[in-house]
């Protein structure tokens, strides 16, 4: 990042992005617990808590990059809460479609085989058929 950007001192009416910009500037500088620092004094002197700034997004990175938390006040704790809901279910939505296409092929490849063992021996298919039909039991019965 660019001595530019890290004089450019994000105000109370910057985006969210300018203000990730800055700490990704200032931690790449000065590593993380310096750009904390700075960020944080920033961050009050401007008012950023009560900006529009204050995102999940913002709050998320530098979660993620810096270990530093914001907080986002009532609405912005509300929005992070509503937005973890919503990553936990589409998290559970692509487990839950990959669980399908996996039943889904082991589902097609028994039958598959059961097709495929009914065309190369009718009597074999028919007696493993039966013993599922019956759970077995009529393979516990000896054959006279």
């Amino acid at each position: 990042m660019s001595r530019e950007t890290i004089i450019n001192v994000p105000k109370n009416n910057s985006s969210e992005n300018v203000w990730i910009t800055w700490y990704d500037a200032l931690k790449s500088k000065f590593g993380r617990k310096k750009a904390n620092s700075l960020f944080i004094a920033n961050w009050d002197s401007q008012n950023g808590g009560g900006s529009d700034a204050n995102t999940t997004t913002l709050r998320q990175h530098l979660q993620k990059k810096g270990r530093l938390d914001i907080k986002g006040g009532f609405a912005g704790e509300i929005k992070d809460k509503v937005f973890d809901v919503g990553n936990f279910l589409g998290d559970s939505i692509t487990v839950g479609k990959y669980l399908g296409i996996g039943l889904g092929v082991v589902l097609l490849g028994g039958l598959g085989l059961f097709v495929y063992n009914l065309a190369k021996d009718p009597d074999k298919a028919v007696r493993i058929g039966t013993a599922v039909a019956t759970r077995g039991m009529s393979e516990a019965v000896p054959k006279k």
